[in-house]
């Protein structure tokens, strides 16, 4: 019997993606959970967020509908600050005010 030795075990974190990988969660600070149309508020965040980078994963809103956490390709130390900035200016969305809401880098993780 022959015994494997490669690849070692698995290295945390683990990256398959075959790209840099961010995770960020958007603070929308109030409920947006009713502002769903296609020219609507999330809408308005998916199209910023994809300007910058490509979304391999958009979490359900959560904390009472007022934060949502996405997994995008690239770097955090790039993005999360440009989206933030973009995020909050786009104003007003379909009475859904912007102006506060921020964006934070986050590592994976999984509870056991």
């Amino acid at each position: 019997m022959t015994t494997k030795v490669n690849p070692a075990a698995t290295t945390v974190p683990s990256n398959v993606v075959g790209k840099d990988v961010q995770i960020f969660t958007v603070d929308y600070i109030a409920d947006i959970s009713t502002k769903t149309g296609p020219l609507s508020a999330q809408q308005a965040v998916l199209n910023t967020i994809q300007e910058t980078c490509t979304i391999l994963v958009a979490g359900p809103l959560g904390n009472s509908d007022t934060e949502q956490t996405f997994m995008t390709e690239g770097v955090d130390s790039v993005v999360v600050g440009t989206l933030q900035t973009a995020i909050q200016a786009l104003g007003t969305v379909d009475s859904f005010d912007f102006s506060s809401n921020t964006v934070t880098a986050k590592t994976l993780t999984v509870p056991v």
